[in-house]
Protein backbone atom coordinates (compact mmCIF):
# COMPACT_ATOMS: atom_id res chain seq x y z
CA UNK A 1 0.00 0.00 0.00
CA UNK A 2 1.49 3.40 -1.22
CA UNK A 3 0.47 6.12 0.48
CA UNK A 4 1.95 9.59 2.36
CA UNK A 5 2.43 9.55 5.95
CA UNK A 6 3.52 12.68 8.73
CA UNK A 7 5.99 11.56 10.73
CA UNK A 8 5.03 12.37 14.41
CA UNK A 9 8.13 11.13 16.40
CA UNK A 10 11.20 9.31 16.44
CA UNK A 11 11.66 6.04 17.68
CA UNK A 12 14.31 3.85 19.84
CA UNK A 13 15.82 2.36 16.65
CA UNK A 14 16.21 5.85 14.85
CA UNK A 15 12.98 5.38 12.38
CA UNK A 16 10.36 7.75 11.78
CA UNK A 17 6.83 7.08 13.60
CA UNK A 18 4.19 8.08 11.90
CA UNK A 19 0.31 6.93 11.14
CA UNK A 20 -1.74 5.12 9.06
CA UNK A 21 -5.54 4.88 9.76
CA UNK A 22 -4.74 5.25 13.60
CA UNK A 23 -1.88 2.44 13.20
CA UNK A 24 1.01 3.20 14.12
CA UNK A 25 3.98 2.83 10.78
CA UNK A 26 7.45 2.81 11.00
CA UNK A 27 9.61 4.57 8.61
CA UNK A 28 13.40 3.95 8.46
CA UNK A 29 15.42 6.41 7.40
CA UNK A 30 12.32 9.53 7.91
CA UNK A 31 12.66 12.19 10.13
CA UNK A 32 10.44 14.32 12.50
CA UNK A 33 8.33 16.61 10.48
CA UNK A 34 8.77 15.48 7.30
CA UNK A 35 6.52 14.26 5.14
CA UNK A 36 7.05 11.14 3.42
CA UNK A 37 5.71 8.84 0.71
CA UNK A 38 5.84 5.12 1.75
CA UNK A 39 5.36 1.75 0.78
CA UNK A 40 3.61 0.26 3.73
CA UNK A 41 3.07 -3.72 4.72
CA UNK A 42 0.99 -4.74 7.81
CA UNK A 43 2.35 -8.00 9.04
CA UNK A 44 0.09 -10.76 10.32
CA UNK A 45 -1.52 -10.67 13.86
CA UNK A 46 0.67 -7.10 13.69
CA UNK A 47 -1.52 -4.27 15.01
CA UNK A 48 1.49 -1.87 13.03
CA UNK A 49 2.91 -1.09 9.56
CA UNK A 50 6.25 -1.09 8.27
CA UNK A 51 6.69 1.44 5.64
CA UNK A 52 9.47 1.50 2.86
CA UNK A 53 10.50 4.99 2.37
CA UNK A 54 9.56 6.19 -1.56
CA UNK A 55 10.54 9.61 -1.17
CA UNK A 56 10.25 12.68 1.35
CA UNK A 57 7.78 14.74 -0.07
CA UNK A 58 8.93 17.73 2.59
CA UNK A 59 12.12 17.44 3.97
CA UNK A 60 13.09 18.44 7.92
CA UNK A 61 15.35 20.75 8.07
CA UNK A 62 17.72 18.70 10.36
CA UNK A 63 18.04 16.63 7.03
CA UNK A 64 21.82 16.06 5.85
CA UNK A 65 23.27 14.12 2.92
CA UNK A 66 24.36 10.08 3.98
CA UNK A 67 27.79 10.78 4.00
CA UNK A 68 27.93 6.68 3.38
CA UNK A 69 27.81 5.05 0.03
CA UNK A 70 26.25 1.66 2.15
CA UNK A 71 24.29 3.00 4.19
CA UNK A 72 21.21 2.58 2.70
CA UNK A 73 21.48 -1.42 2.98
CA UNK A 74 23.92 -1.08 6.12
CA UNK A 75 22.09 -1.11 9.69
CA UNK A 76 25.06 0.01 11.77
CA UNK A 77 24.46 3.79 11.39
CA UNK A 78 20.41 4.55 11.46
CA UNK A 79 21.02 8.60 12.20
CA UNK A 80 23.71 9.01 8.98
CA UNK A 81 20.93 11.54 7.35
CA UNK A 82 20.64 13.58 10.95
CA UNK A 83 21.94 16.60 11.58
CA UNK A 84 24.44 16.03 14.60
CA UNK A 85 22.80 18.16 17.41
CA UNK A 86 19.73 16.67 15.88
CA UNK A 87 20.92 12.85 16.87
CA UNK A 88 22.23 14.47 20.50
CA UNK A 89 18.46 15.72 21.12
CA UNK A 90 16.97 12.58 19.84
CA UNK A 91 18.89 10.58 22.30
CA UNK A 92 18.06 13.13 25.05
CA UNK A 93 14.57 12.33 24.39
CA UNK A 94 15.01 8.63 24.45
CA UNK A 95 16.25 8.71 27.86
CA UNK A 96 13.13 11.01 29.28
CA UNK A 97 10.72 8.73 26.59
CA UNK A 98 12.12 5.83 28.57
CA UNK A 99 12.13 6.82 32.25
CA UNK A 100 8.05 7.88 31.32
CA UNK A 101 7.43 4.25 29.64
CA UNK A 102 9.57 2.41 32.12
CA UNK A 103 9.76 3.73 35.60
CA UNK A 104 7.44 6.00 37.84
CA UNK A 105 10.13 8.44 38.96
CA UNK A 106 9.38 12.18 39.01
CA UNK A 107 11.28 13.41 36.55
CA UNK A 108 11.38 16.96 37.69
CA UNK A 109 13.41 15.68 40.19
CA UNK A 110 16.51 14.43 38.26
CA UNK A 111 18.94 16.71 36.54
CA UNK A 112 19.00 14.88 32.57
CA UNK A 113 22.17 16.98 31.22
CA UNK A 114 22.33 18.03 27.73
CA UNK A 115 24.55 14.55 25.60
CA UNK A 116 28.09 15.31 25.69
CA UNK A 117 28.65 15.02 21.81
CA UNK A 118 31.92 14.20 20.30
CA UNK A 119 34.20 16.51 18.38
CA UNK A 120 35.76 13.17 16.62
CA UNK A 121 33.00 11.73 14.16
CA UNK A 122 35.09 10.12 11.88
CA UNK A 123 37.38 7.99 11.82
CA UNK A 124 37.47 6.94 14.97
CA UNK A 125 36.72 3.34 15.46
CA UNK A 126 39.99 1.97 17.20
CA UNK A 127 38.67 -1.59 16.68
CA UNK A 128 36.45 -4.17 14.54
CA UNK A 129 36.07 -7.48 14.46
CA UNK A 130 34.72 -8.87 11.23
CA UNK A 131 33.90 -11.83 9.75
CA UNK A 132 35.97 -13.20 6.56
CA UNK A 133 33.68 -13.25 3.08
CA UNK A 134 33.35 -14.27 -0.34
CA UNK A 135 31.79 -11.77 -2.19
CA UNK A 136 31.89 -11.87 -6.13
CA UNK A 137 34.76 -14.56 -5.86
CA UNK A 138 36.86 -12.38 -3.94
CA UNK A 139 37.55 -12.49 -0.54
CA UNK A 140 37.56 -9.49 1.83
CA UNK A 141 35.94 -8.25 4.93
CA UNK A 142 31.70 -7.75 5.75
CA UNK A 143 28.56 -7.88 7.60
CA UNK A 144 25.99 -9.66 6.94
CA UNK A 145 22.58 -7.41 7.66
CA UNK A 146 20.35 -8.76 10.54
CA UNK A 147 16.82 -9.69 8.87
CA UNK A 148 18.16 -10.10 5.28
CA UNK A 149 20.89 -11.64 2.93
CA UNK A 150 22.76 -8.29 2.18
CA UNK A 151 26.16 -8.42 2.21
CA UNK A 152 27.99 -4.64 3.64
CA UNK A 153 31.54 -4.85 2.43
CA UNK A 154 33.42 -3.14 5.43
CA UNK A 155 36.74 -1.87 3.58
CA UNK A 156 35.54 1.76 3.53
CA UNK A 157 33.88 2.16 6.80
CA UNK A 158 34.01 6.23 7.71
CA UNK A 159 33.87 5.34 11.67
CA UNK A 160 36.92 3.20 11.02
CA UNK A 161 40.37 5.00 11.78
CA UNK A 162 42.32 5.27 8.59
CA UNK A 163 44.46 1.92 9.01
CA UNK A 164 42.02 -0.13 9.69
CA UNK A 165 40.91 0.86 6.40
CA UNK A 166 44.38 0.85 4.97
CA UNK A 167 44.95 -2.84 6.44
CA UNK A 168 41.46 -4.28 5.49
CA UNK A 169 42.52 -3.20 1.79
CA UNK A 170 46.35 -4.40 2.43
CA UNK A 171 45.01 -8.16 3.85
CA UNK A 172 42.27 -8.11 0.60
CA UNK A 173 45.36 -8.06 -1.70
CA UNK A 174 47.18 -10.48 0.47
CA UNK A 175 44.90 -12.79 0.75
CA UNK A 176 43.42 -13.15 -2.53
CA UNK A 177 46.77 -13.05 -4.77
CA UNK A 178 47.49 -15.96 -2.45
CA UNK A 179 44.47 -17.68 -3.28
CA UNK A 180 43.28 -18.05 0.85
CA UNK A 181 39.57 -19.38 0.84
CA UNK A 182 36.61 -18.47 3.34
CA UNK A 183 35.98 -21.05 6.28
CA UNK A 184 33.90 -24.54 5.50
CA UNK A 185 31.82 -25.64 7.64
CA UNK A 186 31.72 -29.10 6.34
CA UNK A 187 35.38 -29.39 6.08
CA UNK A 188 36.35 -26.66 8.88
CA UNK A 189 38.91 -25.03 6.83
CA UNK A 190 39.64 -21.55 5.67
CA UNK A 191 39.88 -18.12 7.16
CA UNK A 192 37.10 -17.04 9.48
CA UNK A 193 37.26 -13.38 11.31
CA UNK A 194 39.48 -10.56 11.36
CA UNK A 195 39.83 -8.61 14.84
CA UNK A 196 41.85 -5.35 14.32
CA UNK A 197 43.02 -3.00 17.03
CA UNK A 198 44.49 0.50 16.71
CA UNK A 199 47.58 1.87 18.45
CA UNK A 200 48.52 5.17 17.79
CA UNK A 201 50.15 4.49 14.31
CA UNK A 202 50.40 0.42 14.76
CA UNK A 203 47.94 -2.55 13.94
CA UNK A 204 47.53 -5.54 16.15
CA UNK A 205 46.22 -8.56 13.70
CA UNK A 206 44.32 -11.60 14.99
CA UNK A 207 43.13 -13.90 12.63
CA UNK A 208 40.54 -16.74 13.45
CA UNK A 209 40.94 -19.54 11.20
CA UNK A 210 39.75 -23.32 10.68
CA UNK A 211 41.88 -25.75 11.28
CA UNK A 212 44.56 -25.00 8.46
CA UNK A 213 45.75 -22.15 9.74
CA UNK A 214 47.48 -19.25 8.05
CA UNK A 215 49.56 -19.86 5.10
CA UNK A 216 53.02 -19.04 5.22
CA UNK A 217 52.69 -16.23 1.94
CA UNK A 218 50.33 -14.48 3.74
CA UNK A 219 52.01 -14.54 6.83
CA UNK A 220 55.21 -13.77 4.64
CA UNK A 221 52.82 -10.76 2.66
CA UNK A 222 51.83 -9.05 6.11
CA UNK A 223 55.58 -8.85 7.53
CA UNK A 224 55.70 -6.10 4.73
CA UNK A 225 52.98 -4.25 6.31
CA UNK A 226 55.41 -1.87 8.19
CA UNK A 227 52.35 -0.89 10.08
CA UNK A 228 51.31 -3.87 11.69
CA UNK A 229 53.48 -4.48 15.26
CA UNK A 230 51.83 -8.03 15.80
CA UNK A 231 49.97 -11.24 14.07
CA UNK A 232 48.36 -13.61 16.03
CA UNK A 233 46.09 -16.69 15.28
CA UNK A 234 43.55 -18.60 16.97
CA UNK A 235 42.53 -22.04 15.12
CA UNK A 236 38.65 -22.24 15.83
CA UNK A 237 35.89 -24.51 14.45
CA UNK A 238 33.66 -24.31 17.19
CA UNK A 239 30.33 -23.09 16.12
CA UNK A 240 29.40 -20.47 18.95
CA UNK A 241 31.92 -17.75 18.24
CA UNK A 242 33.44 -17.32 21.91
CA UNK A 243 36.89 -17.18 20.00
CA UNK A 244 38.73 -15.85 23.12
CA UNK A 245 38.79 -18.90 24.89
CA UNK A 246 41.23 -21.03 23.46
CA UNK A 247 43.17 -18.13 23.71
CA UNK A 248 45.81 -16.35 20.69
CA UNK A 249 49.47 -18.15 19.29
CA UNK A 250 51.84 -15.07 18.04
CA UNK A 251 53.06 -15.73 14.44
CA UNK A 252 55.12 -12.45 14.82
CA UNK A 253 55.90 -9.13 17.10
CA UNK A 254 54.99 -7.58 19.72
CA UNK A 255 52.58 -8.98 22.50
CA UNK A 256 51.38 -6.05 24.30
CA UNK A 257 51.62 -2.21 22.77
CA UNK A 258 51.08 0.97 23.79
CA UNK A 259 47.64 3.30 24.79
CA UNK A 260 47.70 6.76 25.45
CA UNK A 261 44.54 8.26 27.15
CA UNK A 262 44.43 11.61 28.45
CA UNK A 263 48.46 11.65 27.60
CA UNK A 264 49.26 8.89 30.06
CA UNK A 265 50.94 5.54 28.55
CA UNK A 266 49.24 2.34 29.15
CA UNK A 267 50.20 -1.24 28.14
CA UNK A 268 47.91 -3.47 27.23
CA UNK A 269 48.42 -7.29 25.81
CA UNK A 270 46.22 -8.60 23.12
CA UNK A 271 43.20 -9.94 24.68
CA UNK A 272 42.80 -6.91 26.84
CA UNK A 273 39.66 -4.28 26.73
CA UNK A 274 40.55 -1.84 23.88
CA UNK A 275 38.02 1.68 23.92
CA UNK A 276 36.30 1.65 20.53
CA UNK A 277 36.18 5.93 20.85
CA UNK A 278 38.83 6.81 22.77
CA UNK A 279 37.57 10.49 23.68
CA UNK A 280 34.08 9.31 24.49
CA UNK A 281 36.26 6.83 26.86
CA UNK A 282 37.96 9.58 28.46
CA UNK A 283 34.81 11.98 28.72
CA UNK A 284 33.08 9.22 30.23
CA UNK A 285 35.38 8.58 33.07
CA UNK A 286 35.64 12.28 33.86
CA UNK A 287 32.32 12.31 34.13
CA UNK A 288 32.55 9.05 36.40
CA UNK A 289 35.71 10.91 38.40
CA UNK A 290 33.51 13.93 39.42
CA UNK A 291 30.85 12.70 40.28
CA UNK A 292 32.20 10.72 43.07
CA UNK A 293 34.36 13.12 44.25
CA UNK A 294 33.43 13.03 47.41
CA UNK A 295 33.44 9.46 48.11
CA UNK A 296 36.37 7.84 50.64
CA UNK A 297 36.28 3.72 49.44
CA UNK A 298 34.89 2.67 46.06
CA UNK A 299 34.01 -0.66 44.57
CA UNK A 300 34.34 -0.63 40.74
CA UNK A 301 32.60 -3.78 39.05
CA UNK A 302 33.14 -4.88 35.26
CA UNK A 303 36.27 -2.16 35.69
CA UNK A 304 37.75 -3.95 32.36
CA UNK A 305 41.27 -2.15 31.85
CA UNK A 306 41.34 -0.42 34.58
CA UNK A 307 42.45 3.02 33.48
CA UNK A 308 39.64 4.67 35.04
CA UNK A 309 40.47 3.42 38.41
CA UNK A 310 43.66 3.81 38.19
CA UNK A 311 43.15 7.58 38.21
CA UNK A 312 40.94 8.07 41.28
CA UNK A 313 42.23 9.38 44.29
CA UNK A 314 39.80 7.20 46.66
CA UNK A 315 41.01 3.64 47.98
CA UNK A 316 39.44 1.66 45.33
CA UNK A 317 38.96 -2.59 44.56
CA UNK A 318 38.31 -2.63 40.99
CA UNK A 319 36.85 -6.27 39.98
CA UNK A 320 36.75 -7.66 36.43
CA UNK A 321 35.90 -11.57 35.10
CA UNK A 322 38.77 -11.05 32.13
CA UNK A 323 41.65 -12.17 33.59
CA UNK A 324 44.18 -9.91 30.64
CA UNK A 325 42.27 -7.04 32.14
CA UNK A 326 43.47 -7.41 35.92
CA UNK A 327 46.85 -8.33 34.68
CA UNK A 328 47.40 -5.55 32.64
CA UNK A 329 45.73 -3.13 34.95
CA UNK A 330 47.68 -4.62 38.17
CA UNK A 331 51.04 -4.24 35.99
CA UNK A 332 50.14 -0.98 35.12
CA UNK A 333 49.27 0.67 38.32
CA UNK A 334 52.53 -0.81 39.67
CA UNK A 335 54.26 1.14 36.86
CA UNK A 336 52.32 3.77 37.61
CA UNK A 337 52.69 3.99 41.09
CA UNK A 338 49.09 3.85 42.28
CA UNK A 339 49.37 2.20 45.70
CA UNK A 340 45.39 2.44 46.64
CA UNK A 341 43.96 0.46 44.35
CA UNK A 342 43.55 -3.41 44.34
CA UNK A 343 42.61 -5.46 41.34
CA UNK A 344 40.86 -8.34 41.89
CA UNK A 345 40.09 -11.24 39.10
CA UNK A 346 36.73 -12.91 39.03
CA UNK A 347 32.64 -12.64 38.99
CA UNK A 348 32.45 -9.20 40.12
CA UNK A 349 28.94 -9.79 42.11
CA UNK A 350 30.51 -12.76 43.82
CA UNK A 351 33.56 -10.94 44.40
CA UNK A 352 32.04 -7.49 45.53
CA UNK A 353 30.07 -9.46 48.67
CA UNK A 354 33.00 -9.09 51.08
CA UNK A 355 34.16 -5.81 50.33
CA UNK A 356 30.50 -4.38 50.85
CA UNK A 357 30.18 -6.33 53.85
CA UNK A 358 32.42 -4.29 55.43
CA UNK A 359 29.92 -1.49 54.54
CA UNK A 360 32.80 0.81 54.76
CA UNK A 361 32.64 1.29 50.86
CA UNK A 362 30.48 4.55 50.80
CA UNK A 363 30.26 4.36 46.67
CA UNK A 364 29.67 1.12 43.77
CA UNK A 365 30.38 1.92 40.00
CA UNK A 366 28.44 -0.39 38.27
CA UNK A 367 28.99 -1.47 34.19
CA UNK A 368 28.45 -3.76 31.62
CA UNK A 369 26.04 -5.55 32.73
CA UNK A 370 22.90 -6.01 30.72
CA UNK A 371 20.33 -5.53 33.78
CA UNK A 372 20.84 -5.53 37.82
CA UNK A 373 20.09 -9.08 39.17
CA UNK A 374 18.06 -8.73 42.82
CA UNK A 375 21.20 -10.69 43.80
CA UNK A 376 23.12 -7.31 43.46
CA UNK A 377 20.40 -5.04 44.74
CA UNK A 378 20.31 -6.82 48.35
CA UNK A 379 23.75 -6.35 48.29
CA UNK A 380 23.91 -2.78 47.26
CA UNK A 381 20.95 -2.73 50.16
CA UNK A 382 22.36 -4.64 52.79
CA UNK A 383 26.30 -3.22 52.23
CA UNK A 384 25.02 0.42 52.87
CA UNK A 385 26.31 1.48 49.88
CA UNK A 386 25.53 5.50 49.99
CA UNK A 387 26.48 6.39 46.18
CA UNK A 388 25.79 4.38 43.06
CA UNK A 389 27.08 4.87 40.02
CA UNK A 390 25.29 3.61 37.23
CA UNK A 391 26.66 3.05 33.23
CA UNK A 392 24.14 1.56 30.93
CA UNK A 393 23.62 2.02 26.63
CA UNK A 394 20.58 0.86 26.64
CA UNK A 395 18.11 3.82 27.58
CA UNK A 396 15.08 1.12 27.95
CA UNK A 397 17.11 -1.53 30.06
CA UNK A 398 18.70 1.82 32.29
CA UNK A 399 14.96 2.92 32.65
CA UNK A 400 13.85 -0.36 34.01
CA UNK A 401 16.71 -0.69 35.98
CA UNK A 402 16.45 2.96 38.03
CA UNK A 403 13.01 1.57 38.69
CA UNK A 404 14.51 -0.95 40.98
CA UNK A 405 17.27 0.70 42.29
CA UNK A 406 14.85 3.51 43.49
CA UNK A 407 13.54 1.31 45.64
CA UNK A 408 16.40 2.10 48.07
CA UNK A 409 18.38 5.27 46.14
CA UNK A 410 17.50 8.82 44.76
CA UNK A 411 17.67 9.37 40.79
CA UNK A 412 20.15 12.28 41.37
CA UNK A 413 21.09 13.17 37.50
CA UNK A 414 21.86 11.80 34.32
CA UNK A 415 24.52 12.36 32.04
CA UNK A 416 25.17 10.80 28.87
CA UNK A 417 27.74 11.04 26.28
CA UNK A 418 27.86 10.11 22.74
CA UNK A 419 29.80 6.84 22.87
CA UNK A 420 27.53 5.41 20.07
CA UNK A 421 27.71 8.39 16.69
CA UNK A 422 24.86 7.49 14.49
CA UNK A 423 23.28 5.06 16.08
CA UNK A 424 20.45 4.92 18.91
CA UNK A 425 22.60 4.42 21.50
CA UNK A 426 23.85 6.70 24.73
CA UNK A 427 26.28 5.90 27.02
CA UNK A 428 24.09 7.10 30.57
CA UNK A 429 25.80 7.55 33.32
CA UNK A 430 23.59 8.01 36.75
CA UNK A 431 24.17 9.04 40.31
CA UNK A 432 21.59 7.42 42.99
CA UNK A 433 21.98 8.73 46.35
CA UNK A 434 20.50 5.93 49.22
CA UNK A 435 17.42 7.08 50.57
Amino acid sequence: MKTTVEIKKMGINGEGIGYINRKVVFVKGALLGETVEVDAQQYKNKNYYFGDLIRVVQASPMRVKNPCRANKECMGCNLLHYAYPAQLKHKKDLIKESLKKYTELDRSQIKIHDIVGMNQKKEFLTQVNLPIVDFKGKVTFGIYQRETKYLTVMTHCLKHHPLINQTLLDLEEILNNTKCKTYNDKFRTGLRFIKIRVFQDKIQLIFITGKDGLKDEVVAGIKKLKYVSGLFMSINTAKYQDFEKQGYKKIFGNSKEELYVDHQKYILSVKSSLPDHIEAFEVENKIIKTMIKESQKVISLNCGNGILEMNLPQEVVAIDNKKENIEDATYNAKALGKDNIRFVYGDSLKKMVPFAKKKDYDTVIIRGINRISDELKDTLRLGKVKTVIYVNSSTSMLAKDLQELSKYYKVIEIKAVDSHIYQSYVTSIVKLIKK
